[in-house]
């Protein structure tokens, strides 16, 4: 029986598959809730080839969550790349708490999906999901005028918890609400000498 090899890059696209269809079920329905199957059908793959490419379910985890972050951030508005001080904070709260941010976890910031789990998980993949947070203070920082660490961890935490509690919102009136109340209430902080 002669089988054939793939090429050197099969290997290469179907490891971006998997991490790329993890990286948005992940999102979208947790660390936890999210098994190994599910992610390599969603892969259009069998489960059986997982572990010729990862250890472990928490090894995926990390590469996913580089991918979901850089995702993100590719998502932001172009505009915001010509924008400094308070028009910029505006801008990205604008984005990051709006509707459609809160109703594509799929496609948006990793940290409302997988705060709460992140935090159970030591190694690797907490590593990743700190080096992108610092980064993301840093941006944040870079952007505000005067700059203000406080504030920049402030306006993210705001931005995050304020998406997490509007997505969990029944009612949508009330998820309205609370994504108005945090983008006023980063705007307004930002503003603060």
């Amino acid at each position: 029986m002669h089988f054939m090899r793939y090429p050197p890059e099969h290997k290469k696209q179907t490891l971006s598959r998997i991490v790329q269809a993890a990286a948005g079920l992940f999102r979208s329905r947790g660390y936890a809730a999210t098994g190994v199957d599910a992610v390599m059908a969603s892969a259009n793959l069998t489960a059986g080839g997982f572990y010729s490419h990862f250890r472990s379910k928490e090894n995926l985890l990390a590469e996913a969550l580089d991918v979901a972050f850089r995702q993100s951030q590719e998502n932001w508005p172009p505009r915001l790349k010509e924008l400094r001080g308070k028009e910029w904070v505006r801008e990205f709260v604008s984005f990051y708490l709006c509707s459609g941010h809160r109703d594509a976890p799929e496609v948006g910031c990793p940290m409302p999906s997988l705060t709460p789990e992140i935090r159970r998980i030591d190694g690797t993949p907490r590593n990743v999901f700190e080096r992108h947070l610092r980064g993301l203070i840093e941006t944040v920082n870079q952007h505000m005028a005067p700059r203000n660490r406080y504030r920049a961890i402030s306006a993210i935490a705001l931005c995050v918890g304020g998406l997490m509690l509007a997505r969990a919102a029944k009612d949508s009136v009330l998820s309205e609400e609370i994504l108005r109340a945090c983008r006023e209430a980063v705007v307004e902080g930002s503003q603060q000498v």
